[in-house]
This record gives structure tokens, sequence and C-alpha cells, in this order.
């Protein structure tokens, strides 16, 4: 299913419902007696997360902390078919439940069965990492666990089937607005780097196959390029004629290096327009690697690169990971919020007054320029080159310093 329907489900079948939940849950509160709810932490404790990869990723010190606080309770993951194979490398969850979003009759068997699923092992607990959705609230309340944390709002559709509301602060890093999440439930963080995506040496051989058979020679410089942004934003993506005119302007400065363009199948179109507005005979050294690779592969392929550039997006997650040196572009949403917490990350933000409107409540992504997204047209491609030009100098005096090392002596 679309992006969009989603959103049109989970207002247009979601609000009803939540609100007539709602409405049995506060009258029960009323009727029954209150009883108090502690947390063994030896059964099951549930997290919930189905959008965003890079969240996923930005929640793995409070998915560790939770592992370190409860070792004997079973820790279920349940999200979405597109994020299984990251979850599964990651292995932080014992337990992983899979809704698939293939078919609208898919998904429906699959939430029922994940709902008798944790109703029958009789979860304690469940985080709702999702910020404002109703498809969460409901899994939530109808998984039967008696402790439901979630991101407070002033609506009673969610008010009334949260019972640990947590503050979501725009203004703090998102692992810190998820660590409140962990604290609800007797858990502290204490180490906040994100948890390493490795990937398997079958598909580091694929990825260098791949690029081998593209025309690349093994150390030559490689320069990774992420066009894309996701449908869950489109704003986010900085203009295709940007990015076309500054790896122009690399591949005819740098004549050994060659730039490669990642994306999903959906965004391989998108991504071959860059090429269309490049010169013939530059084209040689693009390699478009947008729908060729497995998400592992990808990985791999990352590890490889001298550098990558990105908007604000999974894969600049997924890099961080890695430790790859990046450079990232952001207009509608705010790095400081966002973005990795590592070293070798160069943050490029227009900083409009109107940024953010992505992830926020109260608006919606390009609500104020009709989805034209200013904040992204008037960062220029000399600002972007500057860094990526920086990026890649620190990258060939690394190599150089690592050739002058001495042999490992056998």
């Amino acid at each position: 299913m679309s992006m969009k329907r989603m959103r049109w489900v989970d207002h247009w079948v979601g609000l009803p419902l939540c609100f007539t939940f709602g409405l049995l849950a506060t009258a029960a509160r009323k009727i029954l007696p209150r009883r108090k709810v502690t947390l063994s932490g030896e059964r099951s404790l549930a997290v919930l997360k189905f959008f965003g990869r890079g969240s996923i990723l930005e929640a793995t010190p409070m998915l560790k902390a939770l592992r370190n606080r409860y070792p004997h309770a079973r820790l279920v993951f349940v999200t979405f078919d597109s994020n299984e194979v990251l979850l599964r490398r990651l292995n932080i969850c014992t337990d992983l439940r899979i809704i698939r979003t293939t078919s609208p009759l898919q998904f429906i068997v699959d939430v029922l069965a994940q709902v008798v699923w944790l109703r029958r092992h009789r979860v304690e607990a469940v985080i709702d990492l999702e910020f404002f959705s109703k498809f969460s609230t409901l899994l939530a309340f109808l998984s039967g666990a008696k402790i439901r944390v979630g991101f407070h709002l002033n609506d009673f559709w969610r008010y009334s089937l949260v019972t640990c509301p947590i503050y979501f602060n725009y203004f703090h890093h998102l692992t810190d607005v998820y660590e409140q999440a962990a604290q609800r439930l007797d858990a502290q963080i204490t180490d906040r780097k994100m948890s390493l995506f490795t990937p398997t040496d079958i598909a580091r051989r694929s990825a260098e196959q791949f690029l081998r058979q593209c025309g690349w020679t093994p150390g030559a410089p490689l320069l990774g390029v992420n066009v894309n942004a996701g449908d869950l934003s489109l704003e986010r993506r900085w203009p295709i004629a940007n990015f076309a005119e500054m790896v122009r302007l690399l591949l005819e400065e740098q004549e050994d290096l060659y730039v490669v363009l990642t994306g999903s199948p959906p965004e391989r179109a998108y991504v071959v327009s860059l090429v269309d507005r490049l010169p013939t005979g530059l084209r040689g050294r693009v390699i478009v690697a947008a729908g060729q690779w497995s998400l592992e592969e990808f990985a791999a392929a990352l590890s490889m690169f001298d550098g990558f550039v990105t908007n604000d997006s999974g894969p600049l997650h997924l890099g961080a990971s890695l430790g790859v040196p990046m450079v990232s572009i952001w207009g509608p949403s705010r790095p400081e919020f966002y973005a990795p917490r590592v070293d070798n990350l160069c943050v490029i933000y227009a900083n409009y007054p109107c940024s953010p409107c992505v992830g926020m409540f109260t608006t919606f992504e390009g609500m104020w320029c009709d989805h034209e997204a200013w904040c992204m047209q008037t960062i220029e491609p000399s600002r972007v080159l500057g860094a990526v030009q920086k990026m890649l100098a620190e990258a060939r005096a690394k190599r150089r310093a690592d050739s002058l090392l001495p042999s490992p002596v056998t």
C-alpha cells in the first residue's frame, strides 16, 4: 500500500475506532476499581515502530537499555515488512512480528494475527514510538497491555488510550526523546551510539562485483549520492538539478572519481533523470545502483564509499551506523532533532522560518510553501560542493596515510 493510502486509512478509519475504544477505556476507568499496575519484567515487552528505518536505528540505544534492564523478558518488535531485514541484522529484540503491507487483505490478516499473538503472550507493556499514529495507538490498546507508553497529545483519541504519556519535544534529539519511553519502564540509556548494521561477506562481494561490472576499478574513489527522501515527505529532496550540477563539477574536477547513485526500485526513474542532465562524456563514471541492491548490499556498498551525500532520509542513519563520512542536506526538518550524532557528518541546513514542518502535529510537510520546498531550493550547489570537496580530500589524505603504514608481519 502507498503512503498516501496508509495515511488516509489511518485518519478516516483509525480516528473513529480510537474514539470508540477511548470511550470504552474511559468508562472502564470510571466504573472498575483502580489497581496499581507494576511491571514484573519477567514476561514480554513490545515496541511498535512502523515508519522510518532511520528512526529505528535511532531507537537502538533505547532497545539496548530495555534488554539490559529486563534480561529475562521477551522484547518484541512489531513493524512493517519493509523493516524486517534491518531489525533481523541488528539482532537486539528476541521476537520480531511482521505486518505485510503488499495488499489491504494481507495487512488486515497480519494485524489481527499480531493482536492475537500479543494477547496470548500476555504482553506487560507496550511502547508506541510512532508520534501521532492512530493505527499504532489502536494496536497498543488491543494488545491487552496494562502499561501503554506513547507520546502525549491533547486529543481524546490519544490520551484516553495511553496510560503513560511522554513528551514529544522537537528541541531535543530523537534518541533523548525515545529515552523518556525507557525511563517510564525504569530503564536508563547508558550507550547512546546506534547499533552497527554489519553486512555479510556475501553482500560485500555482490556489491563490489556490481560496481566492477559497471566500470569501477578497485582503488578508484567512490562517492555515493542519494537524491531521494522517501514518500513520507518528498519535500526533503534537494532539487535534482542542483544534485546534477554538483556531480558535474566534481566529475570534471576529479578525473578518477566514480559517483554511485543509490535508491530503491520505485525511485530509479527519478535517479536516472540526474544522469540525463549530465554531459555525455561524464556519464561513464556515474553508476546507477537504484533498485539493484538489497538492503545488505547497499550497506556493504556504503562501507566502501569514500563519502556519501544525502538528503534527510533513512540511508543517512545507515551510513552513520557504518561510520561513513557524509554530507547531509536539510530544510523541512531540523537536524538538531533527527541528524545522527556522529563526528564525520557535515550538516547543511537552510533553517527557514517555517522549518520544521515535517513530523509536527500542528503542521504538515510543505504546508506553508505549497509543497515547493523553498528551504531546499535556496541551498546553492556551490555550498554543498565545498563540503563534498573537503570530505573527499580528507578521504584521499587518509588513503595516502594508510598506504604508508608498514604491512603486518605474518
